[in-house]
């Protein structure tokens, strides 16, 4: 039996290395002593971690691998006022209060995600299993990001996050299995060639076949495989300087149904057993300089270019089809850019100043071909500048005001136009205590007409209207921090308060008259609502509850703003808690994750509800201290084999038959890394 003294050193330790305890030890700025005698195994434990930072709440770093993760609803999907809609491979679909990923800016180690390939699928191809960190601004709150709906920054890892103290060389294997059929491993190699130089590299691979939902109904066209291959070089000549280039390629590729977005049975209904052989493809490539001056510049810029490919071999289709594409047809989406940001502190007066500003730099190219026949090429570029500083007026209070400069250059088949404003932002910190904060902000919106999607062709059939203007408003929110340490209790608490107003909303309609889609201004629309969480923590226990709420609604029909297949976009009401318990001396984490999402009402007049659920998770990780890298990880998603779609998903009819999307029934998790 361990010590009094010793144990609670071990469990700081052991604090580090679980999501929930180390997620709220972070956002309460608790330190952490630990006394040179009582170092721990779990020292030398590398705990294959994601730091997920969200504006609705801290989270902290979470140890990815309790999640078992194979899609991106599973490291996102419990972050209050944040949804993933979709479960095929390819429709990974990331939704923030409401408002999807068109209209939020998505990087990737700093490279644009932007696209509009397909309304059947999503636009990102991302691999959640070798995400470093995920920094999601809920809303737009900042001028320092562009999407209206907020932004979602992810980093993945390299050698330096992976070596061990006194390491030069290591390798990670990982194996794992789902009972809901698939099965998924990787291979990591990482090591310091030199004194200055490291390397990375990393292979992933998840096949998978036609999952079952909650009623034991077995999906269709969700067979195929995802390989993932990750390439870093590092060059680290100083503390103060790092040049790192990247070569991330994503490979995911199966007999595809001919609508991912929507249900095995619509899918059959709709083309029978039509399966399409897809391949989705990107290839990502940065070159990214981080330079650290102190107080006087700290600096990173990214140079990228990320190609994005859909092929769908519709060559042999004996169905209903259009004749044009009875071919291999092609979508490519290329963004290539540059950013730069910086930060200066800076002492004006009596004042300490906290600058950021940069540029950003982004020129999207959306092709496509029929075969051997080229269809269209469209270019967008975005171009801007910004800067906001952080004022710090008494020891309690700052303000930091902002101003961007954006600028939209659209070259298309529909127009040939430009868009660009002036927007601000300011926003108030208020620290009451050393436990209490509050704040307050409002940022003016920018978002300018998208190119049409890519792989149909629209063009054709689009009217794009000659006084079309940019969306624009403002996004406001307030809100408190609270947080309190007590002997071995921790307790925290926050809530945000919203309210999102979009002039000029740009919607698409079909016009059955003329047999055209109509791009226009549709009026104002408006999102409100909040987010708020509470956690309590004791000695090995801890715990959080959050509730997020959203409501929309367009000013000038009275009705939810709708999405593309004319369902409400509202995404509602969510509660999530999560409850875990360490047991030190087994050296096991085990826990539960739940969520309980409430009916969603807000729908058009005699339209269907998007009926409420509840999910739950267990989850287990067993760290023995006998095996050194050895971690054995049980997971159980869906305990109660919920029949459920996510809100943010395809859900309502299509063509007489029910489209919804439901996600994968009861799954037993299974796996194991070994780390070297």
């Amino acid at each position: 039996m361990l010590s009094r003294t010793h144990f609670t050193n071990k469990q700081a330790q052991l604090l580090r290395y679980t999501p929930l305890s180390f997620s709220i030890a972070a956002a309460l700025s608790a330190p952490l002593v630990y006394a040179e005698e009582d170092i721990t195994y779990l020292d030398e434990v590398v705990v294959w971690a994601a730091k997920v930072s969200s504006s609705s709440e801290y989270l902290g770093d979470e140890d990815i691998s309790i999640k078992q993760v194979d899609h991106l609803s599973d490291l996102l999907r419990d972050i209050p006022g944040v949804d993933v809609g979709g479960t095929h491979s390819v429709n990974q679909r990331i939704n923030i209060r409401g408002l999807n990923e068109t209209d939020l800016d998505i990087r990737l180690d700093g490279a644009s995600q932007h696209a509009n390939m397909f309304h059947h699928i999503g636009n990102l191809t991302l691999n959640s299993d070798i995400i470093k960190s995920a920094d999601i601004q809920v809303g737009a709150n900042s001028v320092v990001h562009g999407g209206i709906g907020g932004s979602v920054q992810f980093e993945t890892k390299n050698a330096r996050d992976l070596l061990r103290p006194d390491e030069e060389f290591g390798a990670r294997l990982h194996a794992g299995y789902g009972s809901n059929d698939y099965t998924q491993g990787s291979v990591t190699l990482y090591g310091q060639l030199s004194q200055d130089i490291d390397a990375m590299i990393y292979g992933y691979t998840v096949d998978r076949g036609n999952f079952k939902d909650g009623k034991g109904v077995e999906t269709f066209g969700a067979d195929g495989e995802v390989q993932n291959v990750l390439i870093k070089l590092g060059w680290q000549p100083t503390d103060q300087d790092r040049l790192q280039f990247s070569y991330d390629m994503y490979r995911d590729e199966g007999d595809y149904n001919p609508r991912p977005d929507m249900s095995g049975g619509a899918n059959d209904g709709l083309s029978q057993d039509t399966l399409i052989p897809t391949n989705y493809d990107r290839d990502t490539f940065t070159l990214s300089y981080d330079m650290d001056r102190g107080d006087a510049l700290s600096l990173k810029a990214v140079a990228y270019r990320n190609d994005m490919n859909l092929m769908r071999d519709e060559s042999n289709l004996t169905i209903r089809w259009p004749t044009d594409r009875l071919h291999k047809n092609n979508a490519n989406n290329i963004n290539t850019g540059a950013t730069v940001t910086a930060q200066s502190f800076i002492t004006l007066g009596n004042l300490d100043n906290q600058f950021t500003y940069g540029v950003d730099y982004n020129r999207q190219d959306s092709k496509s071909t029929y075969g051997p026949q080229p269809q269209m090429h469209e270019k967008a570029t975005s171009s801007a500048a910004f800067i906001e500083d952080k004022i710090q007026l008494t020891d309690a209070i700052s303000v930091t005001p902002g101003v961007r400069f954006d600028d939209f250059q659209r070259k298309a088949v529909t127009s040939d136009k430009s868009f660009n404003d002036v927007t601000w932002a300011l926003a108030a910190d208020y620290q009451a205590t050393d436990e209490l904060t509050f704040f307050i902000s409002a940022k003016e919106l920018f978002k300018a007409p998208e190119l049409l999607e890519t792989f149909i062709k629209y063009q054709n059939v689009a009217h794009l209207s000659e006084n079309i203007t940019h969306e624009s408003g403002l996004n406001t929110q307030a809100g408190f921090r609270f947080q309190r340490n007590s002997g071995e209790h921790s307790f925290a608490t926050n809530l945000t308060v919203f309210k999102t107003e979009i002039d000029d909303y740009i919607r698409t309609e079909y016009n059955s008259a003329s047999k055209q889609y109509d791009i226009y201004n549709d009026g104002d629309v408006e999102i409100k609502g909040f987010e708020a969480s509470v956690f309590y923590g004791y000695d090995a226990f801890s715990s959080k509850l959050s509730y997020s709420k959203s409501d929309n609604e367009s000013i000038i029909h009275g009705t939810p703003i709708l999405d593309s297949n004319g369902r409400s976009s509202d995404i509602g009401d969510a509660i999530g808690l999560t409850l875990d318990y360490s047991f030190y001396e087994l050296d096991l984490y085990v826990g539960l994750t739940s969520q309980f999402v409430l009916e969603e009402d807000n729908v058009l007049t005699n339209a269907p509800v998007k009926e409420s659920y509840s999910v739950h998770n267990l989850f287990a990780q067993w760290a023995p201290h006998q095996v050194d890298g050895l971690m054995l990880t049980f997971g159980v998603d869906n305990l109660l084999n919920e029949h459920y779609a996510s809100h943010a998903s395809r859900s309502g009819e299509a063509r007489g038959f029910d489209s919804t999307d439901f996600e994968p029934g009861r799954n037993v998790k299974v796996s194991a890394s070994y780390q070297f």
